[in-house]
């Protein structure tokens, strides 16, 4: 093993080590979960995934189809899908992040990734989807929610502002390489 290339990313094996940890934590917040009943959106099941790496391959240039197996696994209760006419036309998944304050234990929900076919765009499924899972997280609890979009998608961002997010901060290299998004966040209480 070479210690110098250990010593040259010490930021990058705490950060993967700091998120394996939050994961495993978020997938303990998963129990007692509970869900509310929404029209044409439905828990992922292998049968969909298919449509789901089509649909994200076709919205994001960066490409994370190993990451979206891996959640579609560990964060099941949590990843959605809305359908129209049993057609998949697109899909969210947010993860929970276990957080302490002055207030004791809170949590909070990131959504990691949030999709709908090209083809079906515009007409409020993209709306729906987050509005019921913002329902659902307010029914379990969560306290806030968090996501990244790039600076870019406009359409996106007019979306989240509209479902009441607001911009706290830009960052630089989160949304790819080069590429500067803005964090929003949603107070739920």
């Amino acid at each position: 093993m070479n210690l110098a290339r250990i010593h040259s990313k010490p930021n990058l094996y705490i950060k993967s080590l700091e998120k394996a940890i939050l994961d495993t934590a978020g997938t303990f917040l998963l129990r007692g979960w509970k869900q509310i009943e929404k029209e044409n959106v439905e828990i992922v099941d292998d049968t969909v995934l298919p449509e789901i790496l089509r649909i994200q391959a076709e919205g994001f240039e960066k490409k994370r189809r190993g990451e979206i197996i891996k959640d579609s696994n560990k964060f099941r209760n949590i990843f959605y899908v809305i359908k129209s006419q049993n057609k998949v036309v697109g899909y969210c998944i947010y993860h929970l992040k276990p957080t302490f304050s002055r207030r004791g234990f809170e949590k909070k929900a990131v959504i990691y990734s949030i999709a709908i076919d090209r083809k079906f765009r515009s007409k409020g499924f993209g709306k729906r989807l987050l509005e019921e899972s913002i329902r659902e997280m307010k029914l379990n609890s969560v306290l806030t929610v968090f996501l990244y979009v790039n600076v870019n998608n406009t359409p996106a961002i007019k979306l989240y502002e509209k479902t009441g997010f607001l911009v706290v901060k830009e960052v630089e290299n989160l949304c790819g390489q080069n590429e500067r998004c803005y964090k929003m966040e949603l107070k739920l209480f």
